[in-house]
């Protein structure tokens, strides 16, 4: 293999870059000038022809007219405002009267703000109808579940998939509520008093794609609390991505090889550096990433005064965006990862054969068929194990095999019991796809309820897609409905 599979999956999936604040505000800054020039109109303060000029001045300015003097990475909205100046036609004197950069700035992250959200809503349920797809290969494909780094549990491939791509679609669903949950505008608030003139406050919402004005000025500018709980959000999708990679990095790795990954090296001797592990565990990292940097935002916040704009507006927007590139990228290749992802059924039969994973089905029958009390069932089941460990060489392992029904029956006359099994009702309680079969539980293993949660994912997910669909609909409507023709305009 001439590439390692870290490579391949960076060739593939470039990572977007930090950085990419400066660009997106501009586009929302222009958003604003076109609304509050609306409104000059509206209030007789600005006619139609010199607003028609402005309008088009604005429209019309260039990333480099505006690069000229600014230096890079630095806030676009002085040099939007000094292009417009120097543009402006005769009769605009009222030309930003009554205006203050503080809810200006404030709106436009949060309009930038908005449509990460819904960007990373829409890459996480990516993620999940991979995830889905994946799923509904394997639904009685067997493997060992490890609790405390001990197979306790016999489940399939699919339910665990299924379990990814129901997390991802929560969060995906997450993302929209806090989209809904924070859309309310902050234009008008100005400095954080409120403002003179009589802005329409609820039209300019509007025009910009807002649900409404936010009701009170101060929390308009001063608040953060959409950063905050985009960091929050972010934050736990890390954590919980993170989880899911441990598991497949212990699962690619020697001892086990269950999975492999697109152009992996499992089962094979690899370097280093070429490993699957190695892709897992840069995945891994950049899910840490965005626990570290929802910290920065937090710390950011924590110490700054409610009235202090300047800290506020600060490192927070820009860690905010560093945590959204991150995020992307992580999604990106996690979501390529398990697209590609193989999984060996036979290598996890094999393993899940020899580990005991009935414990509690072996009691639950005493007690269902026998009459044992439940609380003696399951010491009896201990006693039968211990006994058939002791028979056994210390290097040797305690497989299902070793154990016997006239075992079990010694077990049961140590506590009392004479309990009538037979060996081939033991073999079927041990037996690891019957355990699967044997669950009756919704949102079980059993492969009919992992079929069932897998149809349930997909209806949810039509429902974020037509909640995006919906969204985003909104959001450009309004651009479109500002950024039009107007009154004055050329014809």
């Amino acid at each position: 293999m001439g590439r390692s599979p870290e490579r391949h999956l960076d060739e593939a999936v470039p990572a977007r870059q930090p950085g990419g604040e400066i660009p997106a505000l501009l586009r929302h800054y222009r958003w604003i000038e076109l609304t509050h020039i609306d409104e000059y109109v509206r209030m007789g303060l600005m006619g139609e022809e010199a607003a028609a000029r402005i309008r088009r001045a604005v429209l019309d300015l260039t990333p480099e007219e505006l690069g000229t003097g600014r230096a890079a990475g630095s806030d676009p909205l002085p040099a939007l405002e000094m292009c417009v100046q120097a543009r402006l036609p005769e009769g605009a004197y009222a030309w930003h009267v009554d205006r203050s950069r503080n809810d200006v700035r404030a709106c436009a992250r949060l309009m930038l703000g908005r449509e990460r959200l819904l960007e990373t809503a829409a890459a996480v349920s990516g993620l999940a109808r991979t995830a889905l797809e994946a799923a509904s290969g394997h639904t009685e494909s067997i493997m060992p579940a490890c609790s405390r780094r001990r197979t306790t549990q016999t489940i399939t491939f699919g339910f665990y998939l299924a379990a990814l791509a129901e997390a991802a679609t929560g969060a995906a669903e997450s993302f929209h509520a806090l989209f809904d949950a924070v859309n309310l505008c902050p234009l008008g608030a100005g400095a954080l008093a409120g403002l003179e003139l009589p802005w329409d406050r609820a039209r300019i919402a509007l025009a910009l794609g807002f649900d409404g004005p936010q009701p009170h000025a101060l929390t308009s500018v001063a608040s953060q609390a959409w950063a905050l709980r985009s960091a929050a959000e972010l934050s736990v999708l890390g954590t919980t991505l993170s989880r899911f990679l441990t598991d497949l990095i212990g699962w690619s790795g020697p001892g086990c090889r269950f999975v492999d990954l697109p152009g992996g090296t499992a089962g094979a001797p690899a370097a280093p550096y070429e490993g699957d592990a190695a892709v897992l565990e840069r995945i891994r990292g950049l899910a840490g990433q965005l626990v570290g940097l929802s910290h920065d935002v937090m710390t950011g916040q924590r110490v700054t005064g409610y009235t202090d704009l300047v800290e506020a507006a600060g490192e927070g927007p820009g860690h905010l965006e560093d945590l959204f590139a991150t995020c992307g990228t992580m999604l990106a290749l996690f979501d390529r990862v398990v697209a590609g992802l193989r999984f060996h059924p036979e290598r996890a039969g094999r393993a899940v054969r020899g580990e005991l994973t009935a414990f509690l089905t072996v009691a639950n029958h005493l007690t269902l068929e026998h009459g044992v009390p439940a609380g003696t069932a399951q010491a009896i089941v201990g006693s039968w194990i211990s006994a058939a460990a002791e028979g056994i060489g210390a290097a040797e392992a305690l497989t299902p095999d070793r154990l016997s029904a006239a075992g079990l029956v010694a077990a049961g006359e140590r506590h009392g019991f004479a309990l009538a099994v037979e060996e081939a009702g033991v073999r079927e309680l041990l037996d690891a796809e019957a355990g699967v079969r044997r669950k009756q539980t919704g949102g079980s293993t059993r492969p009919e309820e992992v079929r069932l949660l897998l149809e349930q994912i997909g209806e949810r997910l039509m429902a974020v897609d037509v909640g995006a669909a919906q969204r985003s609909g909104w959001l450009r409507e309004a651009w479109e409905h500002t950024t039009g023709t107007k009154p004055g305009d050329p014809s």
